[in-house]
């Protein structure tokens, strides 16, 4: 609820700014754009050279000095105390923010520390469209800054969205179960979230029933010991 909340405040806020945002998400199994782009070398790689492996793809902007920077931080912590192997995917910090060159990605990479085995790009406005819209991640203009959800996207080694996890307040644990649903293992509750509402409003109805059926036949016990007290009160006539 937390996480949904902050949201709404960020997109809302987004609104406001002068920023156009749709009511937009993330969608499972949907394949990312096969966009270009360019790494703090200068070089132009393709997405889909990445293919082969799960990539955890976190949208920023290099010149962000709060959400991102929180973002980037989490992540590298628990990567860190994560279980996976870290040779068994790819991890892509993607600029959305065009002005972002390949001085300024290298000036980041040194000045956030950043791991030598993560990527990290930023591309044309076409480009950062493209990519934006598949992964259903919406940008608000704020003055010279962005507003933006904080979100993780896991694809899968065909660059397949396969899971996401909203907020910076997720654990290594949570890594580690959204790699290995990237990797191709079952995630059975991600992928039939209508039926677990379901049975989760079922299941809550039937107890609500029951705990008024409870109270009902205590209701009716508690009145009718009040009622035979009254009655052994009463004296006996002669």
């Amino acid at each position: 609820m937390k996480r949904s909340f902050l949201f709404f405040i960020v997109i809302w806020g987004a609104h406001v700014s002068g920023g156009v945002v749709e009511d937009v998400s993330p969608q499972r199994g949907r394949p990312v754009a096969p966009i270009t782009f360019n790494d703090e070398t200068g070089r132009v790689r393709r997405l889909s050279d990445l293919a082969g492996f799960p990539v955890i793809l976190l949208p920023l902007y290099t010149r962000c000095q709060t959400a991102c920077v929180l973002n980037v931080d989490q992540l590298k912590r628990t990567l860190t105390a994560a279980t996976s192997d870290s040779r068994q995917f790819r991890v892509l910090l993607f600029s959305f923010d065009s002005g972002d060159t390949s001085a300024s990605l290298a000036k980041y990479r040194q000045r956030a520390n950043i791991p030598l085995s993560w990527l990290v790009a930023s591309a044309s406005p076409g480009n950062i469209d493209a990519l934006l819209n598949s992964i259903g991640f919406q940008v608000g203009k704020a003055g010279t800054e962005f507003a933006h959800a904080n979100v993780l996207i896991f694809l899968d080694s065909n660059l397949r969205i396969a899971k996401w996890i909203y907020g910076t307040d997720y654990s290594a644990r949570d890594i580690d179960l959204a790699l290995k649903v990237a990797a191709g293992e079952g995630d059975w509750i991600g992928q039939h979230p209508q039926l677990v509402y379901a049975l989760l409003l079922f299941t809550g109805s039937i107890l609500c029933v029951a705990l008024s059926y409870c109270l009902l036949q205590l209701r009716l016990m508690r009145r009718a010991t009040r009622l035979d007290a009254a009655n052994r009160s009463v004296p006996a006539h002669s």
